[in-house]
């Protein structure tokens, strides 16, 4: 009896936490503005929504620019929101939103990429996210722009 290959699995799990200094509506409700990415994204260069659910995100990362198209697959006000890629570099992910003592909210955002497709090098990616989430945070709490490279 002949048995199937499997190839392993290609893909790369990263997630970062932050804890922000906001009620978790004002937190969701900033977090649902994906076209202010590029403000806080390192490498995020423009979103643009196509519909209700699609849009479009332009990236760059080490010199190399990437197109994707994207669908947000998940929206529950307030807990999560859920995206993957239709076309472009094979990533989705889900950002995670939990209250916190004293009037503040955790955000998680995991993501799943392919490596073969887009970012390469992992370590960079997860020091990616970490400053990116970071960002994030600075914005929310700050009510102001943080801009990034």
């Amino acid at each position: 009896m002949e048995t199937a290959s499997h190839s392993p699995n290609p893909f790369l799990s990263v997630d970062c936490t932050v804890l922000i200094e906001a009620p978790i509506a004002d937190v969701f409700e900033r977090w649902c503005r994906v076209e202010d990415f590029p403000n806080f994204m390192e490498g995020v260069r423009e979103i643009r929504w196509l519909d209700e659910k699609k849009f479009s995100l332009k990236s760059e990362n080490d010199g190399e620019f990437y197109h994707s198209l994207c669908e947000l697959t998940l929206r529950i006000p307030e807990r999560r929101m859920a995206w993957r890629t239709l076309e472009g570099p094979d990533c989705s992910g889900v950002t995670c939103f939990q209250m916190a003592l004293g009037g503040r909210t955790e955000v998680t955002l995991k993501m799943r990429y392919n490596p073969e497709t887009g970012w390469h090098n992992r370590k960079q990616v997860e020091e990616r996210l970490r400053r990116n989430m970071n960002r994030f945070k600075e914005l929310v709490e700050a009510g102001r722009s943080v801009k990034a490279d």
